[in-house]
């Protein structure tokens, strides 16, 4: 979530990792079935950087999505408001997805709602929409107001998720889980909300707070996840936020992806 914000924008070339899947007996290593790793050009964030990651299993099928931190990406963080955007792109030579880009969100004093989420945290949405379609979600619409009113339907809304009371432009409205753990008395660690612009889901957004990515965690979360999507694709039903001691990684991962319409 974010209110007003500014981007940052920086990078290199993408570059594409290719893993060998271990096979029995003697068959041909160069027609064995590979699992392929994609990673798109480095962001300056903080005193660090951040990409994004993606994984095809050996069926070309999407099996992951992530979005990598260095250490260095948690300092030297903008002190105060506004929120800062990073855009991070998807790998280049990755195969088409519906994910168009990543936009992280850091929020240095929180944002509403009061006592839930005003704790310095990161919001990590992976958008499926593009730039230009974010873009045109702006007060200047005149249908605006009736695009953020539109919900979903039934089907399209994930079992127990509402609202915020306002959208944000370049964004939609939020969606939370009202009976997550930091509407409940729990301290903010993470979550997962859903964003959601004229009746159709625009971005997925796991958030979590500094704090919980310093103390090193690695944590697998169920979804909430709706019955029908705006567009056929592969899906995540799960994600994890972990830290990798040997690379001194921070990912914070889309996965156990399934196909749905």
């Amino acid at each position: 979530m974010s209110g007003r914000i500014q981007r940052w924008t920086a990078g290199v070339s993408a570059t594409c990792v290719t893993t060998l899947i271990a096979m029995s007996g003697c068959g041909d290593s160069a027609t064995a079935p590979r699992e392929e790793t994609f990673r798109g050009p480095q962001v300056a964030v903080g005193a660090g950087m951040a990409w994004s990651e993606m994984v095809f299993d050996t069926s070309h099928e999407l099996a992951g999505l992530s979005v990598v931190f260095t250490e260095g990406a948690l300092s030297n963080l903008p002190p105060t408001l506004p929120a800062t955007e990073f855009i991070i792109p998807m790998p280049s030579q990755a195969p088409a997805t519906v994910y168009n880009h990543i936009g992280i969100n850091w929020q240095p004093q929180g944002h509403p709602p009061p006592m839930v989420y005003t704790v310095p945290h990161f919001d990590v949405h992976y958008y499926l929409i593009s730039m230009s379609a974010r873009d045109a979600i702006v007060p200047a619409d005149p249908a605006y107001v009736a695009k953020l009113l539109r919900a979903p339907t039934a089907e399209e809304t994930p079992a127990g998720y509402s609202p915020d009371a306002m959208g944000i432009p370049r964004m939609g409205n939020h969606w939370a889980d009202l009976s997550a753990h930091e509407f409940h008395g729990s301290p903010f660690t993470s979550t997962m909300i859903y964003g959601f612009y004229d009746g159709k889901m625009v971005f997925i957004e796991p958030m979590t707070s500094k704090a919980f990515l310093e103390s090193k965690p690695d944590e697998t979360i169920a979804l909430k996840v709706p019955a029908k999507y705006p567009q056929p694709g592969r899906y995540p039903t799960n994600y994890r936020v972990a830290y990798d001691a040997t690379t001194k990684e921070y990912r914070v991962t889309l996965q156990s992806f399934q196909t749905r319409s």
